[in-house]
């Protein structure tokens, strides 16, 4: 009887136990608590600490584990590393640490994780601003085009309009600094698209982390300068929230291609000279202006053998303000490329029902005998329009291609980012003003 009376005792205690267990889960597992939003951060959490989960920062990867051992604690940076400062003058990096701590977090305007924990950074920077600590972002070449409609800058100016787009649209109180368009500093920082550094007067780290986290900032600059007297949270600054969420193929416009397997993006220029940073982002006609940019991808055989497919996707540049004009002849591309066998080499799209749009105009070619050592040339004539402006006119760009991987160039989502998958339907943002768009609209 007392052997029975002991086992059920246990058994009562294992019960209680096991329901202790059930209710202190981690809060984004329980009904009625708040999870995901802005950074997913919880009003009393220091710094806009995001909850853990299956966030890219959450795990481990060889890039993460690369970047720590090539930035120890200590080192500084080459003295030929350049940046363009908040006045886009292109200066020395280690010229623009005149504080007695600075911040550096990298960015663009497609990283998801740049977006979820950029209101991180700014409350940390709310708190330590006065404590002689600049903060800078960083912008760096495109993470993942066409994220939410941007696609990869043609020139610095370009690059420029999309900080200034940036700006608005985060509604971002940090200062951004501009990588150049060699892409010399995300290169140097090993790709990381969102990295963090601290670095002292004299140029030299004293903290750093491969992903931007407010909490891992917080705590560094705490042992660094001391406990500030305020403790802003990520909801103290009511900064926009944006979605994530596919769109389904019932919803496009236009259907999707693209080459079987992982595609290699490709090295690609555009021809002509770019407008003024104000001229890009007045919504006015300018015919400098490279409203269209073009994408090419390889696949595996074309890039190893020079023999393959080829594909070429024209998006409309949402920073600059124009869309495909329906009403005139569609988008029409024609190759040049001198003992190579494209074929077509010519072709146009499908002329859509909608009077404008701007979803891509996307191609796909067969290459045979593709020298990695010339260049071909893509012509693209086109009709660009601006219902709010009153404009359409008729445009020609050129943009020359090499059979040459481009590093900076990021992964689109379904075909250099996990191919095959939906990702290659694309993403929008939901946020105050637009995803995609200037805050206002087009």
């Amino acid at each position: 009887m007392k052997r029975l009376s002991l086992l059920t005792v246990f058994c009562v205690i294992a019960l209680l136990f096991s329901d202790s267990l059930v209710n202190a889960q981690p809060p984004s597992g329980r009904r009625g608590m708040r999870s995901g939003g802005q950074g997913a951060a919880g009003g009393n959490q220091r710094g806009g600490q995001a909850t853990t989960g299956g966030r890219p920062r959450d795990r481990v990867r060889p890039r993460d584990t690369e970047f720590h051992q090539k930035f120890p604690i200590g080192t500084g940076l080459p003295a030929d590393l350049n940046v363009y400062n908040v006045d886009r003058e292109r200066v020395p990096v280690n010229s623009i640490f005149k504080s007695k701590y600075t911040v550096i977090v990298g960015g663009c305007l497609t990283c998801p994780e740049f977006r979820n924990s950029y209101p991180e950074i700014e409350a940390v920077a709310r708190d330590f601003k006065d404590r002689n600590v600049d903060f800078y972002f960083l912008y760096q070449s495109l993470t993942h085009p066409e994220n939410w409609g941007f696609v990869q800058p043609s020139s610095i100016e370009d690059r420029f309009a999309q900080v200034e787009h940036a700006k608005e649209l985060l509604q971002t109180q940090i200062p951004w600094l501009t990588d150049p368009m060699d892409n010399q500093l995300k290169t140097y920082f090993v790709l990381t698209p969102n990295s963090q550094f601290v670095f002292d007067q004299s140029g030299k780290i004293v903290h750093r982390d491969s992903w931007g986290r407010g909490s891992s900032l917080r705590e560094s600059l705490e042992t660094l300068v001391g406990k500030p007297e305020t403790l802003t949270t990520v909801e103290d600054l009511n900064l926009p929230h944006f979605e994530r969420h596919l769109k389904s193929s019932s919803e496009m416009l236009v259907e999707r291609v693209r080459v079987e397997g992982k595609a290699v993006p490709l090295r690609v220029e555009s021809g002509g000279e770019s407008g003024s940073v104000a001229a890009l982002r007045s919504n006015d006609f300018n015919q400098s202006n490279r409203y269209a940019k073009l994408r090419p991808e390889a696949d595996q055989q074309l890039i190893e053998t020079g023999s393959g497919k080829l594909y070429l996707g024209f998006r409309q540049d949402p920073v600059l303000g124009a869309s495909w004009n329906n009403l005139a002849s569609p988008p029409a591309y024609k190759i040049v490329a001198e003992g190579v066998t494209v074929s077509p080499a010519t072709g146009q799209s499908k002329r859509l029902e909608v009077e404008s749009d701007n979803e891509p105009r996307e191609f796909l070619v067969d290459v045979k005998d593709w020298d990695a050592n010339q260049p071909i040339t893509v012509k693209l004539q086109y009709f660009a329009c601006n219902k709010e402006k009153g404009w359409c006119k008729s445009v020609q760009q050129e943009f020359t291609v090499w059979l040459d991987e481009d590093e900076s160039a990021g992964m689109v989502n379904g075909r250099s980012h996990f191919p095959g998958g939906q990702g290659g339907a694309g993403q929008r943002g939901q946020g105050r003003g637009g995803a995609g768009q200037r805050l206002g609209g087009r």
